[in-house]
């Protein structure tokens, strides 16, 4: 009865291990960049009431993810970045933009962030003083009434090239030209709340 106690508590603490080790690398991931959200470590993210002002002092566009921790679609669009081969183009661009990631409460809750609703995950590409440059929007849009919804990294890769090319910035590693294929809708409907 004894050493069928032990083997118990063995395994318990084994798995209260395991639990433990996978928390602790989370909480780690968070510590080194809160910001990121899982859209990338490595990416420079900023404060959305930091953004104009850093953005005013680098003269750069402000890119702003809306997005929320609990929203399907936007956990999907984290997976594809995570998985994606886009992720060294993403890094790369990320560069020449001052980068905003909103979660939850801090999103904007000016109008002008909702030009055509209140639906996640948003993407919006602002000038240096914040204002939104309505005109880029994502071309290959599955759903015409959510003009700043992307789905897919090689859209919003994309857009971010026709940004850089607006404000005559050049990225010396990609030629012009250069599309990324965007991956194809998996088919499944999306709820428009989390659009």
């Amino acid at each position: 009865m004894l050493r069928k106690m032990r083997l118990s508590l063995v395994c318990l603490l084994a798995v209260a291990c395991g639990f433990a080790t996978a928390s602790f690398d989370k909480i780690k991931d968070s510590i080194q960049n809160p910001l990121a959200r899982g859209f990338g470590d490595d990416i420079a993210w900023v404060k959305w009431e930091d953004a104009i002002e850093t953005a005013l002092d680098n003269n750069k566009p402000i890119f702003l993810l809306i997005h929320k921790s609990w929203c399907h679609a936007c956990k999907a669009l984290k997976k594809t970045f995570q998985q994606s081969n886009a992720k060294k183009a993403f890094k790369r661009l990320s560069e020449y933009f001052i980068m905003v990631n909103t979660e939850d409460d801090d999103e904007p809750f000016e109008e002008e962030y909702r030009p055509d609703g209140k639906y996640i995950p948003r993407l919006l590409f602002l000038d240096k003083n914040g204002d939104h440059l309505v005109e880029f929007k994502n071309r290959k849009a599955e759903y015409k009434n959510y003009a700043y919804y992307y789905s897919s990294p090689a859209d919003i890769l994309n857009s971010m090239k026709e940004v850089l090319k607006h404000f005559d910035i050049e990225v010396p590693e990609l030629k012009k030209g250069d599309k990324l294929k965007p991956r194809k809708p998996e088919g499944k409907k999306k709820d428009k709340k989390e659009l």
